[in-house]
Parts: structure tokens; sequence; C-alpha cells
């Protein structure tokens, strides 16, 4: 209680010494007003004080105002750093203007310009306004005190406004996502005022600029890749397949046409030009060979089929049998090179074939390859949920870039050489050592109602054999009603009730209508929901890394089945690497701890941080990107925040 008094009575203190700042600061125009007859214009300023020092008092009067409004509460928190970062930038240089040396605010200019490259939008530092401000930069005039004064803080705002933007996104991360558990840091980690004041004067705007970017390869990558979906943007995009069934190789439709050219220009399908040996059939025609092969064998066997039945109607007529053995020796007179022939006689008197029509080899190598890159069960054809992702617009997957670029500003500041990276949109885990990844596997993640949260924290234990309680949620919706329905349940995966003492009780005994403040706990064991493993990390949402006996949905592409931890393949391998540096706790060690089904668990000696993040574009390299679907839906809500005018 008395340290709130104290800081409250230190609130009101700096208020009043603000208010009374700004009383004075206004009083200065008003004593000139007065000297000139009562008339409070510019031009009876500027008969005592240069344009300069009227420009200086001016700012000093804005920025006590603005700290007024920081401490009466009329500065929203997002915004408070911003408002902090423009007051002691002018603090420092005693209110002093800096853009009214020739040279630095077209460099503004540019480096605003510049910011479209990393899917801002230009136009939110009000890059317009400052173009036409140009004109006035050497203008003097007492008239023009006022305008200069505006346009002075304009393009300081737009310029911490920008850097701010860089360095953490332009979007509030928390505010969309109360399961995105990342803190807003303020501008210290951009630049100290000092920096910021001397990049200008030096005229190293770009340079801050560039350097406030995060310097990760990854963003990189996104960059590259918007660069490139404009361009394909400029170029008019891609066809999209018409609505029809599923395309399969070596079909010949004319939408097969379309899917080659959308293939050709995202870069999946590279024309393998005419064959060497010109003796050699195309793959086209490779594909009709086929076809009329399967054709002439499926109405071979309905011939042998349709004479087996006549001679079957005519038991003991010698004509009929005579006729089913004919039958039998054209069926196996129609030799595979024959085929060919019976095709080039049946095509003769119709238009020949497109071979862009043809679903060629090398047009099914080209969807398989775009099917592994968006996360799409790979099986060469074209069906509905490859169709869709086939006719994503080049906009909606630009603006896909933008979202995600945002989302690598929130967290590529701050990742250590050594760390546990978590791609939950991606269902892959990643170990990292010196900035390197030196181990992959597949991960199972939470269902979309029940997603896996996005946070930082460190490795810090492993359980090895573990017990699993179930959680309040699952016991709930999932768990009860099996129970009611089928008491076995319980015994059948075994798991024990346990009272709010942490006795065991008899299931029998409980209503399961109505059970109470009960527990419900699965015993170790290699059917168990948490399988061998564990690996732990102080959060507040209970979700954890683990084994699982559900090793058959790791082989799915798109692995959203948890109910929000992480489950992970080959996990025992992840616990060889992170109780590497923990002494007596080699891989042996570990197989003799689990071989005994003893609940343990073991603290690693160094704790190695771990990130689950969530990102919809894959960097494949510095140079190249590929998309994943957006399990949680989460990107439509960041691109509204980005797009949103500020």
């Amino acid at each position: 209680m008395l340290l709130s008094r104290l800081m409250g009575s230190v609130r009101c203190s700096r208020l009043a010494l603000a208010k009374g700042l700004l009383l004075v600061l206004l009083g200065v125009g008003t004593t000139f007003a007065v000297a000139e007859g009562g008339n409070p214009s510019a031009a009876s300023m500027g008969q005592a004080l240069s344009a300069a020092s009227l420009i200086a008092r001016e700012i000093e009067v804005q920025m006590v105002a603005l700290q007024l409004d920081v401490l009466e509460g009329r500065r929203t928190p997002a915004s408070y750093n911003l408002t902090q970062a423009l007051v002691d930038f002018y603090e420092q240089r005693q209110y002093r203007p800096i853009w009214d040396q020739a040279g630095r605010l077209e460099q503004l200019i540019g480096a605003l310009q510049e910011l479209e490259a990393d899917g801002l939008t230009p136009a939110d530092y009000q890059f317009q306004q400052l173009r036409h401000a140009l004109p006035l930069l050497g203008d003097d005039s007492p008239e023009a005190v006022p305008m200069r004064v505006a346009d002075e803080l304009r393009a300081t705002n737009a310029y911490l406004r920008a850097l701010y933007h860089l360095y953490h996104g332009k979007v509030d991360s928390a505010g969309l996502a109360p399961q995105w558990d990342f803190e807003l840091q303020d501008m210290a980690p951009i630049a100290d005022v000092t920096r910021l004041i001397e990049s200008v004067e030096a005229g190293q705007i770009a340079r801050l600029f560039e350097q406030t970017r995060p310097q990760h390869p990854t963003y990189r990558s996104f960059k590259a890749g918007l660069q490139q979906y404009r361009q394909l943007a400029e170029q008019g995009g891609w066809p999209s397949l018409p609505v029809g069934e599923t395309l399969k190789p070596c079909m010949v439709d004319p939408s097969v046409a379309i899917l080659r050219q959308r293939l050709r220009v995202t870069g999946e399908y590279v024309d393998p030009g005419l064959p060497v040996d010109d003796t050699e059939p195309t793959p086209a025609e490779k594909c009709l060979i086929a076809n009329a092969e399967a054709k002439a064998k499926a109405q071979a066997a309905l011939l042998v089929a349709s004479s087996s039945s006549a001679a079957a109607s005519a038991i003991g007529d010698e004509s009929s049998l005579a006729a089913a053995s004919e039958s039998s020796s054209i069926a196996a007179s129609l030799e595979p090179t024959a085929f060919a022939a019976v095709s080039s006689a049946q095509s003769s008197s119709k238009a020949p074939v497109n071979p862009d029509e043809v679903f060629d080899e090398y047009l099914v190598e080209a969807v398989k390859k775009f099917q592994a890159e968006q996360y799409l069960e790979v099986d060469g054809a074209i069906g509905p949920a490859t169709r869709a992702a086939l006719n994503i617009s080049v906009q909606a997957r630009i603006d896909q870039i933008r979202v995600n670029l945002d989302r690598a500003r929130w967290l590529l500041h701050s990742i250590p050489p050594e760390m546990l990276l978590v791609d939950v949109a991606g269902f892959k885990v990643t170990y990292f050592k010196a900035s390197q990844p030196i181990w992959r596997s597949r991960v199972q993640v939470g269902m979309a109602y029940r997603t896996t949260p996005i946070f930082k924290s460190e490795v810090n234990y492993i359980t090895l054999n573990p017990t699993w309680t179930v959680p309040p949620t699952i016991l709930r919706k999932d768990v009860l009603p099996k129970v009611r329905q089928n008491l076995n349940y319980l015994r059948e995966r075994n798991i024990r009730v346990l009272d709010s003492s942490g006795k065991e009780v008899d299931p029998a005994t409980v209503d399961w209508q109505r059970p109470g403040n009960i527990t419900l706990r699965q015993d170790a064991g290699d059917d168990a929901a948490l399988g061998k493993v564990v690996i732990r990390f102080p959060n507040s949402h209970s979700v954890y890394l683990h084994d699982t006996p559900h090793q058959k949905l790791f082989n799915k592409s798109q692995r959203a089945f948890s109910s929000g931890c992480i489950r992970v393949e080959r996990v025992l391998e992840l616990v060889d690497l992170l109780l590497a540096e923990t002494p007596a706790w080699d891989s042996a060690a570990i197989n003799k701890a689990l071989a005994t089904g003893k609940t343990r668990n073991v603290t690693l000696a160094k704790r190695v941080p771990i990130l689950l993040a969530y990102w919809t574009v894959d960097a494949l390299d510095e140079t190249r990107i590929a998309f994943k679907p957006d399990i949680y839906a989460r990107d439509a809500k960041v691109l509204a925040a980005l797009n949103e005018r500020r």
C-alpha cells in the first residue's frame, strides 16, 4: 500500500510538472502575441525568434503534450514505446529539428520505399506526405513554421515506426491469439537514442534499416519468395484448373494442358525436350501406347467372357466349344507388340492427340514435387485437395508470404545457436547446434480445436517410462463418455482412478455421471499415451514433447492429431542428443532405465532452448520457398492487421 501511494505521488508530481512546463511554453507564445497587440501569429513571434528557434520551441511543446498523454493514460501500451522513443529523441537534441539538412529526408524516403520488399506498406509511414514536404525545407518564413514542424515530427515518427516494425513486426502478435506467448520488447534492441540520431546525421539510414531486419536465412528466403511471386503476378500469374474428375497418370484431357502450364509457371514442371533417340517414343506416346494396350486387354477379356458364357449355355454342343476355343486363341494372340498397331488403326480416323493434354511421366513427377512441398498426399494425381492448392491465386500467395515475413520479425531476432525448433504448421522438429541442423523428425501436433500453443521455453528434464494424468479437458470431452458406455475402457488402457487425496479407488464405486473430484492416471508402458519418454519444459499450457503408440500416423502428410502436445517420431534419438552433456546418461544407460519399466526423471546438465513456432511458408533455401496449409486458420487475422492503415 505504501509503495502504491509513493508511486501515485511520483506520477502526480510528474503530471503536475509536465502540465506546468506546457503552460510555460505556451505562455512564451502569448507574451510575443501581446507585444503585437494581442494577435498570436507566427509572424509576431518571428520578430523575436529565428525560424529554427520557433521550430524547436514548438517541438518541445508537442513533446511535453505527448508525455502528458502517456502519464494520463491516453496512449495505448502498443504505442507507448514509440511515443517514449520520440520524446527521448528530441530531448537529446534539445528539441532541434533533424530533417532540415539537405539529403536526409530524401534518404529516409528511399529507405521507406524499400520496406515494400519486406512485405510492409510505405503508405503506413506517410511516404507520400514526406515527399511533398521536400519543397518546404528551405522556407524559413514564420508562416512555414507550423507546416515544417508537422513535417519534422512526421518524418521522425515514420523513421522510428519503420525501425520498430522491422524489428518487432507491424502486427502485435499477443493481441491476435491468446496462445501466442511472446513479449513485445521496447526499442532498446534496435538502437539507443544516440545511435538513432547519429545514423541520420551520418547519412546511414538505409544501413540502420538493413541492420534492424532479422539477420537470418529464413528471412532472406521469404523476401526472395515475395519478390518472385510479385514478378509472377506482374506476368499474369497462373491459370486455374476447372472443376472436374480426378486427373490420373496417362489420362488424356484438355485440363492436363492447363495443369502443365500451371506447374510450368511456378517451376515444378520443366519441359523435357525431345528424346536423343528419335526412334524412342515420347512420354506422351508411351502413355497412348499403354492406354491402347489396356483397352485391348479389356476388350479381349470381354470377348473371352462372352464366348465362355455362350459355351456354358450350350453344354455338349461341339460348335459352341469350338467357338470358345477360338475366342481364347484370339485373346492369346493379342501380344503387347500388337497394341501399338491396334492404337494406330483405331486413331487413324480421329484427330491427332495434343501431347500437352497427355498426363505423361514428366508431369506426374512435377505433380508429386508440388504435392510434397504443399504437405499433400504424394500420389501424382489431381484430386480435390491438390486441385484446390493449385488454384490458390498468386495474390493469395503474396499475402501469405507477407504474413510470414511479419511472423519472422516477431521471432527471428532471438534465435540461439543451440535450440529445438518445433515447426507446428510444418509438422516437424529440428535440433540446431552452432546454428546448424543436426537432427530432424516428423511430429504430430494439436487438432484445429485443440491447438498447439506458440511460445519459447527451455527443456529442463526428461521423464522415462512416464505415467499419464488425463487432463481435465480430455477427461470431460473424451474419456468420461467412453467410460459411461463401457467401464472396461479403464482396465483395457491401464488407467487407475484416484480420489482427491491420491488414493486409488475401485472404478465400480464411482458415479460416472457425477464423478466429482477424481483423477485418472494411466500406467507407464509401450502402449501408454505418452509412450516411453516425455521431454519437458516449463510452460503455462501443460504441453510437452513425447513418444506415442500412434506411429502409423506419422506417414500422413498432414499430422494434426493430438490434443495440443507434440508427438515425436524417433524420439529416443532426440533424448540421446539432449542428454549428451549429462553425465552417466548415454544410450546404454537410457535403455537400461527404460527396461526397468519404472518412472524416472532425468535433469539435463544444460538446458536447451525450445521454440514452438507457427509459419505457413517454408524456406527451402535462401532463394526458394514452399507453402504449408494454415492448419489453425490464423493467416487471415494477421493479414487483416498487416493491411490496417496505421
